[in-house]
């Protein structure tokens, strides 16, 4: 298993959200191939379930925004489904590619050394959902190369109980009084944190439970008007690396994320600690 305390050492894990998006279509082949390309430890991707039991990689609940198809995902087959092609949120002209199963995809990222955190976004009764998903990482190997992460801290509760060896991230957008406590109801191993919510105290609170410490952040384009109005958060953010508050590094731009973990005196932690 991967370490998810790597700020001990001086080390970073460095997360491409939905893969490298930059250029390309999210939760795809080529935006993980990218990723890994540009130093990335793992990738985010997103999991939904096909009215016939198949679950895709796909953030939305329709398929409208993101790809030539429309519909609800629950409410098609997969067969419907595997017809269509991603496009662009931004509108850029690149090629469209499949919506794949994410027992494929496991495949791949597995085969290109990169490891994955799988978002679970449906809501759903009983535990059938997250023991598929189990059944799919073990069959794939790639167990202890994974991390499944939700805004839902009973999602998380329960896929422990399913596979107590598995390891988990809760999303957070607050503020939280007690982060450690909130971890620990979850019994997840590590909290990410989005931009603007994270602070120190939170970091400190979660590294002295033992809980990792993940922090997204937006495209960089997004703090170049702040840092003209005189907020530079890079700042901030390059003291808290430097600090060893962070254990990981999630953003949309791969290759922006490891040059900055350089700039700030740190390196990229691999899956494989011989690497």
């Amino acid at each position: 298993m991967f370490d998810l305390l790597p700020s001990r050492s001086r080390r970073i894990l460095v997360c491409g959200h939905r893969g490298h998006v930059m250029d390309g279509h999210e939760n795809t082949r080529p935006a993980f191939r990218r990723a890994a390309e540009l130093g990335a430890s793992l990738c985010e991707i997103d999991l939904r379930l096909t009215r016939d039991g198949r679950l895709v990689v796909f953030h939305d609940d329709i398929l409208d925004d993101a790809s030539t198809g429309t519909g609800l995902i629950s409410r098609l087959d997969y067969v419907q489904i595997a017809q269509f092609r991603t496009k662009a949120r931004n509108g850029l002209p690149i090629e469209g590619q499949p919506i794949e199963l994410f027992e494929d995809v496991l495949s791949y990222c597995r085969d290109i050394g990169l490891g994955l955190i799988v978002e679970i976004k449906d809501k759903f009764e009983g535990t059938a959902y997250l023991e598929q998903v189990v059944d799919l990482l073990r069959s794939a190997g790639m167990l202890e190369r994974v991390l499944i992460s939700s805004f839902d801290y009973v999602v998380l509760r329960d896929i422990k109980r399913v596979a107590p060896a598995i390891r988990t991230m809760g999303i957070n957008y607050h503020r939280l009084v007690d982060p450690a406590a909130s971890a620990r109801s979850a019994t997840m191993d590590v909290m990410n944190t989005d931009y603007p919510q994270f602070a120190p105290d939170l970091a400190e609170g979660l590294h002295g439970a033992g809980i990792g410490v993940s922090h997204f952040v937006p495209r960089p384009e997004f703090f170049a008007l702040r840092r003209d109005y005189g907020v530079d958060y890079f700042e901030k953010l390059d003291a808290y690396l430097r600090a060893g508050l962070i254990d990981m590094l999630v953003c949309d731009d791969v290759g922006w994320a490891v040059d900055f973990v350089a700039s700030s005196g740190l390196a990229v932690a691999r899956l494989d600690p011989s690497e």
